[in-house]
């Protein structure tokens, strides 16, 4: 099947790379880099796109989030059908206080515990 103009135009085109980086990040995490990472690949008309898609991704990307586990007392049943929890995490040891989603959750019944792995 031979190619459409169209499509010829579309591949065709000159690559447009957009970039995102966040100096407070880069200031706490001054080792952290992603050079040599291949860029995360898109396909947009215009260039106002390309950035908004960019600035999207900087955002879930560029916000510091910690991981806990965190030990209940008591067997937590949670039903995934009636959507994600969502927790407040409160310790002043770890100077967190955040809304926090489960990462993972144990369940052991031997000791009618359950540990939770929040992220937030």
């Amino acid at each position: 099947m031979p190619a459409l103009p169209a499509d010829i135009a579309a591949a065709s085109r000159e690559a447009l790379t957009e970039s995102w980086e966040s100096a407070p990040i880069k200031a706490r995490f001054p080792g952290a880099r992603d050079e040599g990472t291949p860029p995360a690949e898109g396909f947009f008309d215009e260039p106002e796109d390309a950035q908004a898609c960019v600035d999207q991704r900087g955002a879930l990307l560029g916000v510091e989030r910690r991981r806990f586990a965190v030990p209940v007392q008591a067997e937590l049943w949670i039903d995934p059908t009636t959507g994600l929890p969502t927790y407040r995490l409160i310790d002043s040891d770890q100077r967190v206080d955040a809304p926090c989603l489960p990462a993972r959750i144990e369940l052991d019944l031997e000791n009618e515990e359950t540990t939770l792995e929040l992220f937030g």
